[in-house]
């Protein structure tokens, strides 16, 4: 469904800008392909600042090398600089959707990553993909930028095609008229070719 106008903080394609403080599960999207998660974010005189905020990415370490990344931190942008692409508040039906059907911390198979790591990254020769590796496996707190959109999920299963399966998951992105979507799905299939990046966030990540 497209969001509506009041959860959408800035939109950078339709010239959407709606000022004031913002509580709650907000996305922000990078034009540099950085996702941060934040439940704190003050927009005012075309600058964006983010309280206790986690950035998630990759970054070059090397010439040909690049590896995920996950920062919390506070965060100031100025909208000037044309850095964002747009910044959403999630509606709470759906908040609620996600927070009710995430797996136990329990379950006994599921993998829980210790620092942030890259499962998958499509990009020519810097490219990573380690699904083979998590084969059958479940692995909490995966992010993936996707072909027009982001899934931020509570866990993804590699089945034995090393396909991956998000459960639990929120999808924002942009249709096909360039506005802002999102919508909750309990599976979500995904051809690896149109996923850009996976990132499993570490628990001590989480726990910051």
């Amino acid at each position: 469904m497209n969001l509506d106008t009041k959860n959408i903080i800035y939109d950078s394609v339709k010239n959407i800008r709606t000022h004031g403080k913002f509580n709650g599960s907000i996305i922000v999207m990078c034009k540099n392909e950085n996702i941060i998660l934040t439940d704190s974010l003050v927009y005012y005189d075309n600058i964006i600042e983010i309280n206790k905020g986690l950035m998630v990415g990759f970054e070059s370490i090397l010439a040909n090398k690049k590896e995920a990344f996950s920062i919390s931190s506070n965060f100031r942008f100025n909208l000037d600089e044309d850095t964002i692409d747009y910044s959403v508040l999630i509606p709470e039906d759906l908040v609620e959707k996600f927070d009710k059907e995430r797996f136990s911390d329990a379950f006994p198979y599921t993998i829980n990553l210790l620092h942030s790591a890259g499962l998958l990254l499509n990009e020519n020769h810097l490219g990573m993909n380690h699904l083979d590796f998590f084969k059958g496996e479940i692995l909490k707190n995966p992010i993936a930028l996707i072909h027009n959109g982001i899934c931020v999920a509570d866990r993804v299963v590699i089945d034995e095609s090393s396909n991956p399966i998000f459960y639990g998951t929120l999808i924002i992105g942009r249709n096909k008229k360039e506005n802002l979507s999102i919508s909750y799905e309990s599976i979500v299939n995904v051809s690896d070719k149109l996923i850009r990046y996976i990132i499993i966030i570490g628990i001590e990540t989480i726990k910051e």
